[in-house]
């Protein structure tokens, strides 16, 4: 009975696209930095399993801002909470373009107000 519960918005009800689509290309930059030679860096992180944890907390952070639109707020600190830790656990936040990404998309989040729905 639990799982067949679905849960819907009102039909007029906005989601947070913008936030949502920058906390996944923060989980991308997080992810792909380690892949590539850098000539620039003397040392790389090795790949390992912290960089592909804060990829997946921004990705489900990004999912649950497009299934939750009226949690925005909560969810969009989050964001910001895991992408500043992405500066010690995911080769210095992907080079910072990953934590950039979070951070304003984070921000985003957090200053976003829903819209009372559309005139008919």
């Amino acid at each position: 009975m639990l799982l067949t519960v679905q849960h819907r918005t009102a039909p007029g009800v906005s989601r947070p696209w913008v936030p949502a689509v920058l906390a996944l290309a923060a989980a991308v930059t997080v992810v792909a930095v380690p892949l590539v030679k850098l000539p620039f860096l003397a040392l790389q992180q090795t790949w390992g399993v912290l960089p592909v944890l804060t990829a997946t907390a921004w990705a489900g952070l990004a999912v649950r801002l497009v299934l939750r639109p009226q949690r925005t707020r909560a969810t969009g600190v989050w964001i910001m909470v895991v992408s500043l830790m992405s500066w010690f656990t995911a080769t210095f936040g992907g080079l910072g373009g990953g934590m950039l990404l979070g951070l304003v998309a984070g921000s985003l989040a957090v200053a976003r107000r829903p819209c009372a729905g559309r005139p008919r």
